[in-house]
């Protein structure tokens, strides 16, 4: 299966909400949970702070700051205004305006200062990522020294079992929306293909950890 780029962002508030609609149910959310957690178990300290690249609806951020309680703070950065403003409506749904911070902006030029975060995750984002590797050193410049980060995308199929898996995945999915997870699916990365982006990138001291439909680069400090 050869890669083919997928658009980067939702720009329409409609699609936002849609795709906020489809994607606050079902086995998904039980996926951000554990993510989430991953997160917490990489250790955050306390008045640390956690960004989420690529935060979309805010569902990973919003679970992140329900786990830490208030001892830290989040904050979703996303290049869409309208899944900001999505985002912004389930904090306030949530009762959770004040654990985190929503900012609009490009992961390849992000506009934090050096060594900000404690710890950064994304998922979901990594294959529109236009140049992964410029996103990388973004992520590496914006870690402390001793920071930690969890990056999770979908992967691409390269072999005939784990396709037929997918594609029965895909008959659960709302028919408008399968465009776009067969999307992601074609755009994302394989592991070797990851591997090579991050050894030519300043975020160093990763590991690539693969499952049947999904990859995780995993730096633990």
């Amino acid at each position: 299966m050869e890669r083919v780029p997928e658009s980067e962002a939702i720009a329409k508030l409609k699609d936002a909400r849609r795709y906020n609609q489809v994607m606050s149910k079902g086995l998904v959310q039980h996926e951000y949970q554990a993510l989430a957690r991953e997160v917490i178990e990489l250790g955050v300290p306390a008045g640390g702070q956690v960004l989420d690249v690529g935060t979309g609806p805010g569902f990973i951020a919003l679970k992140v700051a329900r786990l830490l309680g208030g001892r830290a703070h989040v904050v979703g950065l996303d290049l869409s205004p309208a899944m900001l403003a999505v985002a912004a409506e389930n904090a306030h749904q949530a009762g959770m305006n004040d654990d985190i911070t929503w900012r609009e902006g490009d992961a390849k030029a992000m506009p934090f200062d050096d060594a900000t975060f404690d710890v950064v995750v994304s998922s979901g984002s990594l294959h529109h990522w236009e140049d992964p590797r410029v996103v990388f050193n973004e992520i590496a410049r914006v870690l402390k020294p001793d920071g930690k980060c969890l990056i999770r995308d979908s992967k691409r199929l390269q072999r005939w079992p784990a396709r037929v898996l997918a594609w029965g995945i895909g008959l659960t999915i709302p028919r408008d929306f399968r465009v776009h997870y067969w999307g992601s699916i074609r755009s994302s990365y394989t592991p070797d293909e990851l591997r090579a982006l991050l050894d030519r990138s300043a975020l160093q001291g990763c590991k690539i950890v693969e499952d049947w439909m999904d990859l995780m680069i995993v730096k633990e400090g």
